[in-house]
């Protein structure tokens, strides 16, 4: 059951202290606190292409989702989840539940046929809470990075 107080809000420039405050606390990769970074962020939340948004709790920031949209050529678009996150502290309130729901919502708007995201192997936790969300598990990506970091 979500969180009565959990607002739901899209990210602005000025959240980029309490974005990269909660992936640390998350345990993801926080990327370097450098002018690249920030205009990166910049250009993500300005970015009417993805969806960004974030679930606050009292005014703090609780959780975080951002999605991808694909247009297809032969199908409808996708949409895809690139990263969920809930602060370890609230987790287990229903703030991803809420996130989840709300962007399936805006996937739906925007005339998605499917939503999907990568989950790695050994993220029992987030599989878990995909499948019990509805999700399911069809085949597996191949990857290849293309530039080095």
């Amino acid at each position: 059951m979500p969180d009565s107080r959990v607002h739901i809000r899209r990210a602005q420039r000025t959240d980029f202290t309490a974005v990269m405050t909660l992936l640390g606390t998350s345990g993801a990769a926080v990327p370097p606190p450098d002018r690249a970074t920030l205009r990166r962020f910049r250009n993500l939340v300005a970015d009417l292409g993805t969806d960004f948004y974030l679930a606050l709790v009292d005014g703090t920031l609780a959780g975080l989702i951002h999605v991808t949209y694909a247009r297809q050529l032969s199908a409808l678009p996708q949409a895809q989840l690139a990263q969920l996150l809930v602060d370890p502290a609230l987790r287990r309130r229903g703030i991803g539940s809420a996130l989840l729901a709300f962007i399936r919502q805006r996937a739906r708007k925007r005339g998605c046929r499917t939503f999907c995201c990568a989950v790695g192997t050994h993220d029992s936790a987030a599989r878990a809470f995909l499948e019990q969300a509805g999700l399911r598990l069809v085949g597996e990506w191949f990857r290849e990075d293309v530039q080095s970091s």
